[in-house]
């Protein structure tokens, strides 16, 4: 695995990957010093917004935590305390360095921090930004369905993560990338793992095809096909 380096002060605890990102410091992580530097290159406002920003060492993505569910509409982006190694940051930022080291098409992480104030903590994630590419969700509304061969490399790209064993959380038709030479990319791993084979691997194929049947009921421009699902498993089960 990729090395990684990790610091502690009064305030917070850091962790960087240095091949990636320089020694992070508490301003990397507000996105109105990036505002100053005028090094903000745009952002994304989904659910939550996320910030594209020019790092020393390359284009990055930045994103808070933020708690969902009925108790994130009181606790917002607060975390119950716990051990550095189990809060959200440091999982998915040691997940991703994984992935990456094995090969499976995901964002490597560039630096996290871990925010303690009393009995919570806040934290944020920056990884790499994968170079001109767009969720499937966005070009298939703008442009309209998905070639055959696109969703069988969706349907690949799946089951590759799954044959590491790596069940994702919330796979969704917004968390799948395309990027200009038409390569899968796989994102948004907050509270996902590794698990041995079994019925979560299905039930994460369903929870793909139930996110684009939600989005075509909200929005008849949502270019989805329900023939095209036969492809996404032609792809699945070749690969």
């Amino acid at each position: 695995m990729s090395g990684l380096q990790k610091k502690e002060t009064p305030e917070a605890v850091f962790w960087w990957d240095p091949t990636r990102s320089p020694e992070p410091e508490e301003h990397h992580f507000q996105p109105a010093w990036w505002q100053q530097q005028d090094r903000v290159m745009g952002s994304s406002k989904g659910r939550n917004i996320a910030w594209f920003v020019e790092g020393e060492q390359g284009a990055m993505v930045l994103r808070h935590y933020y708690r969902g569910g009925l108790v994130g509409k009181i606790l917002h982006d607060q975390f119950w305390l716990e051990p550095v190694e189990k809060s959200r940051a440091m999982r998915e930022f040691q997940l991703l360095q994984w992935m990456a080291d094995e090969g499976l098409p995901v964002p490597r992480p560039c630096a996290a921090r871990y925010a303690r104030s009393g009995l919570i903590y806040r934290a944020d994630l920056l990884i790499e930004m994968i170079p001109n590419s767009r969720d499937i969700f966005r070009i298939m509304t703008d442009q309209g369905p998905l070639e055959a061969e696109i969703w069988q490399k969706v349907g690949a790209a799946v089951r590759e993560m799954h044959r590491h064993g790596v069940y994702h959380s919330d796979l969704n038709c917004h968390n799948i990338m395309l990027d200009s030479d038409e390569k899968v990319w796989l994102i948004d791993f907050d509270k996902c793992e590794r698990r041995e084979p079994g019925e979560w691997q299905q039930a994460n194929c369903e929870r793909l095809l139930r996110s684009l049947r939600k989005e075509l009921d909200k929005n008849e421009k949502f270019g989805w096909q329900e023939a095209q699902w036969d492809d996404f498993l032609a792809g699945y089960q070749q690969s």
